[in-house]
């Protein structure tokens, strides 16, 4: 029998799949708020007040509805945070209203009327630059079967002449050639992209690494005779050695440890190097060999192999309790965490304050890793654009690396996902499959 209580988990489990699926289309909630107020506003008094009553069936309620939805969402920074983890399923309800139901709805009532036959074809146009093609479909079909369903209560009869009908089939046959068209178009210019960065940061790295490779042998050359300069210095100290420049002791601390701090970040820029190339290439895991690994291996040598700089390693508290097995690439995971890892200490840098927690737990069907900061947390609007490829500048939070995560935790046949408290924390959970029998 169904529950009251359990309707919320499936609401939920809707709204991760909704907020996955806008992820790719980040749509300008405040742009489109704004359009649909002025809209539904102004349109009704450029209906009436010219033409008073002659222009047929109109409805002021139905608009305030749209103009209150559409408040709502310009309003939504300003929502309670247990609130706003619902933007998702708020935003498809707004477009599934002012969109197929109230244009669906105005054509019925006006079937004959060129101007609202014209309005109903553009809502096949914003639909297909706002959602993907799948969801273009339900909410299409939603928001034309609940008019149907109001116009036939309000009138016990629906105008399905064979225009009418007509019209909508070639509707819906034109949003599919539509659909496709701009898919294939976004899917080309993203490539294109892609391949670019691709190439650039090839330049780059090929560029880099030569002096780099120079200055880490020159530093291991003068880390040999070196010690030999700064016994010298403290010999011709002891014995107050005319003419000698004192240095301070904070600088001399400096200089004792100069060539294994040039090494150490000439090796630094190799390694987020090697992370910048991996994170643009896009055959994640064509190229690399896939085997059963466990995951605190994986981890482990995640924290070998990053660079630290100074006490950042201290930071780091992991929970070896619990441990997994998978199947994947072992690059591509330590890659896939040192991106995390990058991201958490540049924000624990930028804040002054917060610490890294690692943690592993076993789910229903998979098994997750948590890798959780408390640095400054992330607002809703950036979560909603998190995994997005080539939104890559530190203002928008997000970059080439969380869209490399999201990549890699496809082609392992899991997912990964974000829970974060604005000025808080930010947490992300990266769901493994199980394999059968471990």
């Amino acid at each position: 029998m169904f529950k009251v209580g359990s309707f919320k988990p499936i609401m939920a489990r809707l709204n991760r799949k909704i907020e996955r699926s806008i992820r790719d289309f980040n749509p300008p909630f405040t742009t489109l708020a704004i359009l649909g107020l002025l809209y539904y506003f102004l349109f009704y008094f450029a209906w009436v007040v010219p033409f008073g009553t002659g222009i047929g069936w109109e409805s002021l309620i139905l608009r305030l509805i749209a103009m209150v939805l559409c408040l709502g969402l310009l309003l939504r920074e300003e929502w309670p945070k247990t609130a706003q983890k619902w933007l998702p399923v708020y935003w498809y309800i707004t477009l599934t209203y002012c969109l197929p139901f109230f244009f669906t709805l105005m054509f019925l009532h006006h079937s004959t009327a060129q101007l609202w036959v014209m309005a109903f074809t553009s809502i096949i146009f914003w639909l297909v630059l706002l959602v993907d093609l799948a969801s273009a479909f339900i909410l299409l079909l939603l928001g034309i079967v609940a008019a149907a369903g109001v116009f036939w209560f309000n009138h016990r009869i629906l105008p399905l002449t064979d225009s009418v009908c007509n019209i909508f089939l070639i509707y819906i046959g034109f949003l599919v050639a539509v659909a496709i068209l701009v898919k294939n178009k976004r899917r080309l210019e993203n490539d294109k992209r892609l391949k670019t960065a691709e190439a650039v940061s090839h330049g780059i790295a090929h560029e880099m690494r030569s002096p780099l490779s120079a200055i880490i042998v020159k530093a291991g050359n003068g880390r040999k005779f070196f010690p030999a300069l700064l016994d010298a210095y403290q010999l011709a100290k002891k014995n107050n050695l005319e003419g000698l420049e004192v240095i301070p002791p904070r600088r001399f601390e400096v200089i004792a440890n100069l060539f294994d701090s040039i090494d150490r970040e000439a090796k630094f820029a190799n390694v987020f190097i090697d992370m910048l190339i991996c994170n643009v290439k896009q055959d994640v895991l064509k190229k690399n060999a896939t085997k059963v690994l466990k995951m605190s291996d994986c981890i482990h040598t995640a924290l070998q192999r990053y660079p630290f700089s100074g006490n950042q390693e201290r930071l780091i508290y992991w929970d070896h309790n619990y441990d997994f097995s998978f199947v994947g690439s072992e690059d591509r995971v330590v890659h896939l965490l040192m991106n995390l890892l990058k991201n958490a200490l540049y924000y624990i840098v930028a804040a002054g304050k917060g610490r890294i927690d690692i943690w592993q737990t076993a789910g229903r069907r998979m098994n997750i890793l948590h890798f959780k900061d408390t640095a400054i947390g992330m607002s809703q609007e950036t979560q909603d654009m998190l995994f997005q490829q080539l939104i890559g500048h530190k203002s928008n939070k997000v970059g080439l690396g969380l869209a490399f995560c999201a990549r890699v935790m496809r082609e392992l046949g899991g997912s990964i996902e974000c829970h974060s408290v604005e000025g808080e924390f930010s947490e992300f959970s990266l769901y493994f499959p199980r394999i059968p029998g471990l």
